[in-house]
């Protein structure tokens, strides 16, 4: 039995980007594990490890040809592989389940949405979309991606799938993973987030190892990467750079934490003065809201992306264009560079095209790498293997 494979590529604190909110506590689990095999990458063709640069006419393009994003008819699914009404003979109701489950939670924690697309992230992009990140232990004994630096006290959720996988398992024990759950409620909370209700596709199996090692070797990068490493990472995880704009835009449903970002408005880069590319506006927000800068990381001021932080909305992009309001580094390099530029704008005018694309390009995010058939296994309990 395959047990993980080590996704030998890189990303980002993209999403470190959906902080938790200040009622949030502390994550208590001090997790363990992981394993080496290479998958082919689950996506379309033409984007599948390319490095595009938006440097040619011909790149140049394709960001601007809107046909060239519609989404490929079973384009991360084959009979082997993921497909609609995976369960609708063994768990009827299941989306039924997985709803109301997460509409309770919602309703004590709206930053719950942008936890579990956050989390969702970050189990898919380190080694593909296998329930890595949940587990607290493996056999092997390493420590878990959980334990990571890079994920740590920020990642919040894996709460809410414990309360959501028990309530599954009253209902169809030993049936549905830990991956196809997690993958079940990001497509709630989307729905939740405002975006059209779609049928998610299922079938994913639970990895039964996971390692903070993979973690770090650049699967989950720094929130100051310049827009170069950001597309060489992306190109590598096989998006093109408007869909990893588009990623990005998760930011909608997101807050971050001051420390983060605050030198921006303080001391850019130990120049004594903001960040020039900041708004006069965006400054004097910052500065209102991270009045101390020496606190401690998870209790410093929590900052919202944008003024809607539980709708998956273009506002993000608009203030990008409007106000030249970014808090991240990262975040601030889409709309500086040329490259990035002219998607963040067209994002920006058209208020239907961020809400039409993010669940798109989400569908590609949660089919990576997946483990399916006899790889993996259906865990009892998310925390740990069978």
């Amino acid at each position: 039995m395959k047990m993980a494979r080590i996704f030998l590529t890189t990303l980002s604190l993209l999403l470190l980007l959906l902080a938790p909110s200040e009622a949030d506590q502390i994550n208590p689990y001090q997790p363990t594990s992981f394993s080496e095999i290479h998958k082919p990458f689950l996506g379309r063709r033409d984007d599948s490890h390319s490095k595009l640069t938006g440097d040619t006419p011909e790149e140049r393009k394709q960001f601007d040809d809107r046909e060239r994003y519609t989404l490929p008819q079973n384009a991360f699914h084959t009979p082997d592989k993921l497909t609609e009404g995976f369960y609708d003979q063994v768990c009827p109701g299941l989306q039924n389940i997985i709803t109301q489950a997460f509409r309770q939670i919602v309703e004590q924690n709206s930053g719950a949405i942008g936890n579990i697309i956050r989390l969702q992230f970050h189990d898919c992009f380190v080694n593909g979309c296998d329930a890595s990140i949940l587990l607290d232990y493996t056999p092997s004994g390493d420590m878990v991606e959980k334990g990571s630096a890079f994920n740590g006290f920020l990642l919040k959720g894996a709460d809410m799938i414990d309360d959501i996988k028990a309530k599954v398992e009253s209902k169809c024990p030993g049936i549905v993973s830990c991956a196809d759950i997690l993958a079940f409620t990001t497509h709630v909370a989307m729905t939740m987030a405002g975006l059209p209700a779609q049928r998610p596709l299922g079938g994913r199996k639970d990895a039964t190892v996971s390692f903070a090692s993979v973690v770090e070797a650049d699967n989950l990068p720094m929130s100051d990467w310049n827009i170069d490493q950001m597309m060489e990472l992306f190109g590598r995880k096989g998006f093109n750079i408007e869909e990893m704009v588009v990623m990005i835009g998760a930011h909608s449903v997101g807050i971050t934490h001051c420390d983060f970002f605050m030198q921006r408005a303080l001391d850019f880069n130990k120049t004594g003065v903001p960040d020039p590319t900041l708004g006069q506006e965006t400054i004097d927000e910052i500065k209102k809201a991270c009045p101390n800068p020496g606190t401690t990381l998870f209790r410093n001021p929590p900052v919202n992306f944008d003024a809607t932080p539980t709708v998956l909305d273009n506002l993000f992009f608009k203030d990008m264009v409007d106000k030249r309001r970014t808090l991240l580094i990262t975040d601030g390099h889409l709309i500086e560079d040329s490259r990035t530029r002219p998607i963040v704008e067209q994002m920006a005018a058209d208020p239907n095209l961020f809400p039409k694309r993010f669940p798109e390009v989400m569908l590609k995010l949660m089919s990576l790498n997946v483990l399916t058939g006899n790889e993996g296994e259906v865990r009892k309990i998310c925390r740990s293997t069978n």
